[in-house]
């Protein structure tokens, strides 16, 4: 029994410490529970939702976070989580939605107005995604996000000189993450990612080693609205090896990953590329 007692309330609570300190299976269970006990705690199904998605479980996430915004209608950020993860489920028209609908109710919502911008890029309209990036930015989200937006958007819409600096600014905020959690992947991975766009393939490949090195194989790696695993890790890996002109390496990276996950799309790819250079 908890300190608080067996009630939705400690329960609820010590979930949500749970989840502040990346315990999520220990949050699941807690939050959880509390609905078993109360039923009524839509609070929890926020959470837990928030808490699903962080483990990549994204279809269950929709489900909380969809009861959620049903049951607690007047509050943005369940709207905006839900939107994240429609997003990642690819449902964009419906992720839309839902940042829009947390803009009705706070106008000012950072998070929402950056969700709309990564509905933008993934319809390829970059210089909406640049607007939006922008004005994230602009109110408040100051963060490796909305950066890493901005500069991709901005480079895809040939606006170089914006780009860059939000390029540099991310590889920044990585290199302060790395500081900080020198054990943990996602620093590594996430500054590959802006190595391998801005082609400065050796510094991404050291990277995506680094993050090899650091990640478990079982487990879903979530962080500043970019998801990934060991596979996508290998992946990145792999592509930067073909960059290199290193084929053969290539490929053994493709076979690792479909050793893993055999019906993963990059493995596949990678593997294929020692066959292609022989012919």
């Amino acid at each position: 029994m908890l300190f608080g007692g067996e009630t939705a309330e400690s329960y609820y609570e010590e979930g949500v410490t749970a989840v502040m300190k990346g315990d999520l299976e220990q949050a699941a269970r807690h939050l959880t529970r509390a609905l078993e006990l109360d039923a009524s705690m839509h609070g929890a199904h926020h959470q837990l939702g928030k808490c699903r998605m962080r483990q990549g479980r994204m279809r269950e996430a929709v489900q909380h976070l969809e009861t959620a915004v049903r049951n607690l209608p007047e509050l943005a950020p369940p709207h905006v989580d839900l939107g994240f993860a429609l997003l990642a489920l690819e449902n964009i028209d419906c992720a839309r939605e839902q940042f829009s609908a947390a803009l009705q109710l706070k106008s000012d919502d950072a998070r929402a107005v950056l969700g709309l911008g990564y509905c933008a890029f993934e319809r390829q309209q970059w210089d909406t995604a640049v607007g939006l990036a922008r004005r994230a930015l602009e109110r408040g989200r100051i963060h490796f996000d909305a950066h890493f937006l901005l500069a991709q958007a901005a480079d895809r819409a040939g606006m170089l000189e914006e780009a860059m600096p939000h390029f540099k600014k991310s590889l920044e905020l990585m290199e302060q993450s790395i500081e900080t959690n020198p054990e943990q992947p996602t620093g590594y991975y996430l500054r590959g990612s802006v190595y391998f766009l801005l082609q400065h393939f050796v510094n991404a490949r050291q990277d995506f080693e680094a993050a090899r090195e650091r990640a478990d194989h079982e487990r879903h790696y979530a962080a500043y609205h970019h998801h990934f695993n060991y596979c996508d890790i290998l992946a990145m890996l792999g592509r930067c090896l073909l960059k290199l002109g290193k084929s053969d390496d290539a490929a053994r990276i493709g076979q690792e990953i479909l050793a893993l996950a055999p019906e993963h799309p990059a493995g596949r790819e990678l593997a294929r590329t020692h066959d292609a250079t022989e012919s």
